[in-house]
């Protein structure tokens, strides 16, 4: 038996622009996932969360998977993966679950079942990459317990054709947050992405950060990324290169530690999403509260409910006003290390 836990992220900034090419901010926090894999006669898939114990052959994995594979195909083409995204809903998940783990199996070349069970800290469709980091660090148990040594880069790859099952075209910054750690500079480009650590350029600690689950969205990842890709072309990429201009402005005041212009970034990267439609009322809501006491907040992820990333130089004060409008503030840690095996 072999465990293995990946963190969750966080977007400091880019939302949705990542997808286009822009460059994005990531976090590593310190809420982790952790995969317990064992080998076993058939595939079982264990989350305790949702009473899920599901057993399937490896050959009825590897059959769904060719199935999700076609779909994604044809949904690529057509720009929409509306299909895709309902056949791996059926049944509750099912054939998600049967998809992933023969996603696994079929990169490191194993046709032996395998037990995985999983346990998180990270709140599903939160904006806090839960499915990033089960993809991460349930592909570094099984590796591990069938011998197949992966380089980060290796196990970064993988995780990303996981990704792709549950959200179409993702960036691939999210499971490179959950692989590497720590805090990093992410583009989405051909032939290779652009993962680059910011460890020597902002050493400092992210102080006076909160966190705030605003409530789980009625939207998937997928559903969310679909419903900016249908608005109208000018309009949307209008706002999306100007919140990747926002990316290296949110960089530069991190390494300088000007707060003042940080704040302006945040509010108007948030001004930005709620025209893209990915906000809500909630949001906004919240958003106002934490600009009239003169901090910044912003949605943090797909948006459509989840998490939210606010600042103020007092965290205490910013934590009192959360508190007032009803939510509780989260205080983690912001990049933090990547996958491990648990000892």
């Amino acid at each position: 038996m072999v465990t293995a836990s990946a963190p969750g992220k966080c977007i400091i900034s880019g939302e949705h622009a990542v997808v286009y090419g822009e460059p994005a901010i990531i976090a590593a926090i310190g809420k982790r996932t952790y995969v317990e894999a064992e080998k076993s006669e058939k595939c079982r898939y264990i989350d305790p969360r949702w009473n899920i114990d599901t057993e399937f052959t490896v050959s009825e994995a590897m059959s769904c998977l060719k199935e999700t594979n076609k779909l994604w195909q044809q949904c690529f083409e057509k720009k929409n993966f509306t299909e895709m995204f309902e056949f791996i809903k059926k049944d509750k998940w099912i054939n998600y679950r049967k998809s992933f783990i023969a996603t696994i199996l079929k990169h490191l070349e194993i046709m032996e079942g395998v037990t995985i069970k999983i346990k998180t800290e990270v709140p599903t469709g939160s904006g806090l990459g839960s499915s990033s980091s089960l993809a991460v660090a349930g592909t570094k148990a099984v590796s591990e317990l069938f011998g197949k040594k992966l380089s980060l880069e290796q196990l970064n790859d993988i995780s990303y054709e996981l990704e792709k099952i549950v959200h179409g075209t993702p960036s691939g910054g999210d499971n490179s947050a959950s692989c590497f750690g720590g805090l990093l500079w992410f583009r989405k480009v051909q032939p290779k992405n652009e993962i680059i650590s910011l460890k020597k350029e902002i050493p400092h600690k992210l102080e006076n950060f909160v966190l705030v689950h605003t409530g789980e969205p009625k939207k998937t990842t997928g559903e969310l990324v679909q419903m900016v890709r249908n608005l109208e072309e000018n309009y949307r990429n209008e706002r999306i290169q100007k919140i990747g201009k926002l990316v290296t402005e949110m960089k530069d005041t991190l390494k300088s530690k000007d707060y003042e212009k940080m704040k302006d970034t945040i509010n108007e990267n948030q001004k930005l999403l709620e025209e893209l439609g990915v906000s809500t009322p909630d949001i906004d809501r919240i958003a106002r509260a934490v600009r009239d006491i003169n901090g910044a907040a912003k949605l943090c992820g797909a948006g459509g409910g989840g998490i939210m990333l606010c600042w103020h130089e007092d965290s205490k004060e910013l934590a009192e006003i959360i508190k007032k409008l009803g939510y509780e503030p989260i205080e983690t840690e912001l990049g933090c290390e990547g996958v491990r095996i648990e000892k």
